[in-house]
């Protein structure tokens, strides 16, 4: 009966939670690297970095970031706010400092994959 329990329990959050992938986009945004950041995107993200804003292909937002990033090496991130909403999404805040500028970064992440992402300036 219990491993009856446990093994729809497993089935259960694997299909209708949010397993934390929160730890790896922090990581792939910390080392700047666009190629693990895109593996999490959706087929189709919300991008918005500095004053452009569209939604995108994966592909198309894996370019973008990258040519970011290269612009603009990361120096340190570090999220100031994880949270999880209704089981179903979570919403991380972060600052990203860079070279010459700080930048607000905020991402929403729904069934496990990214579908929202900005990056803005600082306002401190």
């Amino acid at each position: 009966m219990k491993l009856t329990i446990h093994i729809f329990y497993f089935l259960f959050s694997l299909f209708f939670g949010v397993t934390d992938v929160s730890d790896e986009i922090i990581a792939a945004i910390k080392q700047g690297k666009s190629s693990e950041l895109v593996k999490y995107f959706d087929e189709k993200v919300s991008i918005k970095i500095i004053n452009q804003e569209d939604i995108l292909s994966r592909s198309q937002a894996e370019a973008n970031i990258k040519y970011f990033f290269e612009k603009h090496p990361v120096k340190s991130f570090g999220s100031t706010h994880v949270s999880t909403i209704n089981n179903t999404a979570q919403y991380i805040t972060g600052t990203l400092e860079t070279a010459n500028v700080k930048y607000r970064v905020s991402i929403l992440i729904k069934r496990n994959l990214i579908s929202q992402f900005r990056i803005e300036p600082d306002n401190e």
